[in-house]
């Protein structure tokens, strides 16, 4: 049996932000660029070019969802948007306070 498992893997959150697409109700976002509207199923962002090798989802999911836009995008790796917002939320911070 094969099953979605949530694994901590230690990733370059600047990586990630240059090739990480957002996937929201209806469209999606390049986090790199922040260009709105994007088709679901696009694996490059019509606006800058970036190729999309991370997908996360602004809300929480099921795993009928992920299956579906793996099937989409069978190469990019799925991670917690959570996650990924809490580490850049915390960067800000350092550098706001200069720690």
């Amino acid at each position: 049996m094969k099953a979605f498992i949530r694994i901590w893997k230690v990733l370059d959150v600047e990586e990630i932000k240059k090739s990480l697409f957002v996937i929201g109700q209806l469209s999606g976002e390049c986090f790199h660029c922040h260009n709105m509207g994007i088709p679901v199923d696009s694996k490059v962002c019509p606006s800058c070019g970036s190729r999309f090798r991370f997908i996360a989802f602004r809300r929480k999911t099921t795993q009928s969802v992920i299956d579906r836009f793996r099937l989409k995008h069978p190469d990019s790796v799925f991670i917690e948007f959570d996650d990924f917002k809490k580490n850049i939320d915390r960067d800000k911070a350092r550098r706001i306070l200069d720690i």
